[in-house]
């Protein structure tokens, strides 16, 4: 929160706490865990090898590569058919003796390379003369592109709060002639602007292009006679106690 550390005729000093930066990041760490999570489960690929017996009995063995190792299963049951089932992601469902099996043993995106592994699959059924087929499903790029969007999300709420310092000082000193602006952020550790007294024009609240919770969110900048403005605090929904900061810091430079 900030405050008016010190006032007198020669020095004002003002600081700022605030959580804003661990609150971002606590935010963000599902958004990065969901994204790498489902890449990590989703972002596969399937083989799939049929092989017909002196009987016409179909046999299938699936094997799936991820960024988790290699899964290898047996299809139950005797291949009938395949269908597409583009409901909740199913993708390839292969009709067997022993009922229903979803290929993609992970939810992925249906797109038309599902219905020409479908297409090959039945053709591979339909034609006795054929023995064995071996079929692959790439999901890597499909699914990672999409929740990528995930991690996209989640990387830019953890930079925005990066870029909240974690505390703040602002000393104003006649006796200097200084204003000494010093702020710790958690990653770039500290940074430090001093600019003369006499080139601080003014101070102002500004409203910020977003709200939250529907509030409208603030913050304070300096107004230097020369150079474009400085931030001075953190977002915020108080207008009324960023307005007496600036009251404060006017006030003090108007009898500079």
């Amino acid at each position: 929160m900030m405050e008016i550390k010190e006032k007198t005729d020669r020095v004002l000093h003002i600081t700022d706490r605030n959580r804003q930066c661990l609150w971002g990041l606590l935010f963000a760490t599902p958004f990065l865990l969901l994204g790498l999570g489902t890449i990590a489960l989703t972002a596969k690929v399937i083989t799939l090898e049929c092989e017909r017996d002196p009987s016409s009995q179909i046999e299938c063995q699936r094997s799936v590569v991820g960024i988790l190792g290699t899964e290898r299963d047996r299809i139950p049951g005797k291949l009938k058919s395949a269908t597409t089932v583009k409901t909740s992601g199913k993708g390839a469902v292969l009709r067997t003796t022993e009922g229903a099996i979803e290929l993609a043993p992970y939810r992925a995106f249906v797109t038309d390379r599902v219905n020409k592994t479908v297409d090959r699959l039945n053709a591979f059924i339909k034609d006795p003369r054929q023995t064995k087929i071996s079929i692959e499903q790439d999901d890597r790029w499909a699914n990672s592109l999409w929740y990528i969007n995930f991690l996209v999300g989640g990387l830019a709420v953890a930079i925005g709060a990066l870029a909240i310092p974690l505390r703040m000082s602002c000393r104003f000193d006649r006796g200097s002639g200084d204003v000494t602006l010093d702020k710790k952020y958690l990653v770039y550790g500290d940074r430090q602007t001093k600019l003369p007294l006499s080139t601080i024009d003014r101070s102002q609240v500004g409203k910020l292009p977003f709200s939250i919770d529907r509030k409208s969110v603030y913050t304070i900048h300096l107004i230097p006679k020369d150079c474009k403005k400085i931030s001075l605090s953190v977002p915020s929904q108080d207008r009324s106690q960023y307005q007496g900061i600036v009251d404060a810091i006017d006030e003090f430079i108007c009898q500079h």
